[in-house]
């Protein structure tokens, strides 16, 4: 393991621009793969948010593009803190299939992939 930061107040974004940073990488985020709080997407579409999204957001700036096209309460997603809790973990491509099924075999069953680092260079993510 490279790295590893718990996903807490600055939601799932800012904790890999904290690693973009760091590493003077470019990362791959698969929408469609992080986990999701049930009923999450559910409050922002009926207007709630949290106190942090708008700074989360705000961080981002130039340093985020989301190629997939995502609805604006989708986006908010991404700067969500209630994400408190997982662990972020950035390891070589080729062992990260064993230590999920390592992590798995212990009964952690909440293990999934959701990117890659894909060049070093001006730090940034990217959503697919």
């Amino acid at each position: 393991i490279h790295a590893c930061t718990d996903v807490t107040g600055f939601g799932i974004v800012g904790h890999l621009l904290e690693v973009a940073k760091e590493s003077g990488s470019k990362i791959n985020l698969s929408f469609k793969d992080i986990p999701i709080y049930p009923n999450a997407l559910e409050m922002y579409i009926k207007g709630e948010t949290t106190g942090s999204n708008q700074a989360n957001r705000k961080l981002s700036q130039g340093f985020l593009k989301t190629d997939k096209r995502l609805s604006e309460k989708e986006e908010e997603l991404l700067f969500d803190p209630q994400t408190s809790g997982g662990l972020l973990l950035s390891l070589p491509e080729s062992q990260s299939h064993e230590l999920i099924n390592q992590l798995r075999r212990q009964r952690i069953d909440h293990v999934v992939k959701i990117g890659e680092i894909v060049s070093v260079g001006t730090p940034f993510v990217r959503v697919i």
